[in-house]
């Protein structure tokens, strides 16, 4: 991968030139700039590979969820072995290709994707249909599950906080509702947390939900069915966790993830900051078997931390505490200061004064001494053209991690 960006890449040839290959060892990639999605924005043409046929550049695109969109190319070929990894995933999860999915995600770009005739019969082929969640309302929810009941999916795909709404739709309206069928839920494009995995393996079985870790670049990383870890797909990417200073963390400390995707030699993606939060594996070993590199939690996007001067919080941190009490229906919690959070609260009519009381207390003692917070009720909180809920939005985070 490296000969061939270096030698067929307008971009890599610049940024590999004092780099000597091959590499003498692997900790040697370090030697290598990394790579971000500015660089992506600003060289889409030079990072192309000259020598790639241009039947093998799929275009496509990223960003939807942070407000800054990334064009970039699969590579075809490349293609083929990512979508080898989704369904050995489904494996793991104890499915098998040609069982019936459902996916509930909810990108824009993926409802345009799925409007062609091509898309349509390959799908339909393939046992598999879309509900999308960008949208969601009680009318639509109960299309769904309809849909689900008479469907009977061995799999249910989507965003964490997609299947959670409608888990949540269900136990609220056919809380009896029969659900054997379902063999897994899988989950994956945003951090799941620890609520929402009780909501589903409530709603859908225990231990049904494998949780995956990919991007719209690359599928990298799936829980098997220990549930104690990801597996990285190895065989497709070399992934490195580095801290703030570009070093290689140590197993179970949180630091940067970066993607080398080995597949994609039309567009080269080497040493590339992906914009997650992650930890490796202090063991390697799973007693499932599997002995690929694992990691051991993803932890979310470096946006969706905030860093505060004395401490760092996660979305479970806060999904902990409000979810405790009944009335709130969504937070969201926005920061532009290393003392300052703005929390907004999307509630129903069992929200109380109470309630209030307790997050504002809960709230103080989570984030420590110095920090202002402000509380805001709102009617909705929106849902961005991916279709992914946000739970933090730190504009300061990137500046510390």
């Amino acid at each position: 991968m490296l000969s061939q960006a270096k030698v067929h890449s307008k971009y890599y040839a610049d940024i590999l030139h004092d780099v000597p290959l091959p590499l003498k060892m692997l900790d040697d990639i370090e030697k290598i700039p990394i790579l971000t999605k500015d660089n992506v924005r600003k060289n889409y043409n030079e990072i192309r590979c000259l020598n790639i046929d241009k039947n093998r550049f799929v275009a496509h695109m990223t960003g939807g969820s942070t407000g800054e969109p990334m064009h970039y190319f699969w590579d075809k070929q490349g293609q083929d072995w990512n979508r080898a990894s989704v369904y050995r995933s489904a494996e793991w999860a104890g499915t098998a290709l040609g069982e019936k999915s459902i996916q509930m995600s909810g990108s824009h770009f993926d409802y345009n994707q799925m409007q062609s005739i091509k898309n349509k019969i390959v799908y339909f082929l393939q046992r598999y249909r879309d509900c999308p969640v960008a949208y969601l309302d009680n009318q639509l929810l109960e299309k769904y599950f309809r849909e689900l009941k008479i469907f009977k999916p061995a799999s249910l795909w989507g965003y964490a906080s997609g299947l959670a709404v409608f888990a949540k739709y269900i136990d609220a309206h056919h809380p009896n509702a029969d659900m054997k069928f379902v063999k897994a839920v899988m989950p994956s494009s945003e951090t799941l947390n620890r609520s929402q995995r009780e909501l589903l393996n409530n709603i859908f079985g225990q231990g049904k939900v494998y949780d995956q870790y990919g991007s719209r670049e690359c599928y990298i990383a799936s829980e098997c069915n220990m549930h104690q870890g990801y597996h990285i797909h190895a065989e497709v990417l070399y992934v490195e966790i580095v801290d703030k200073h570009n070093r290689a963390a140590k197993p179970g400390e949180m630091g940067r993830v970066l993607i080398t995707d080995l597949s994609n030699h039309a567009f080269p993606f080497i040493r590339y900051e992906i914009g997650d939060i992650a930890a490796k594996s202090e063991n390697e070993e799973c007693k499932c078997g599997v002995m690929l590199p694992m990691l051991k939690s993803v932890n979310g996007r470096i946006a969706d931390l905030v860093i505060l001067k004395n401490r760092v919080l996660t979305a479970p941190n806060f999904t902990i505490l409000l979810s405790d009490k009944k009335g709130i229906k969504s937070f969201q919690i926005k920061q532009s200061t290393l003392d300052s959070l703005e929390v907004f609260l999307e509630t129903d009519n069992d929200f109380t004064g109470d309630t209030l009381g307790y997050v504002k207390k809960g709230m103080h003692e989570l984030c420590g001494d110095g920090v202002s917070l402000s509380f805001n009720i709102v009617d909705k909180i929106s849902v961005p053209q991916s279709g992914k809920r946000r739970f933090i939005i730190s504009s300061v985070s990137k500046d510390y991690i």
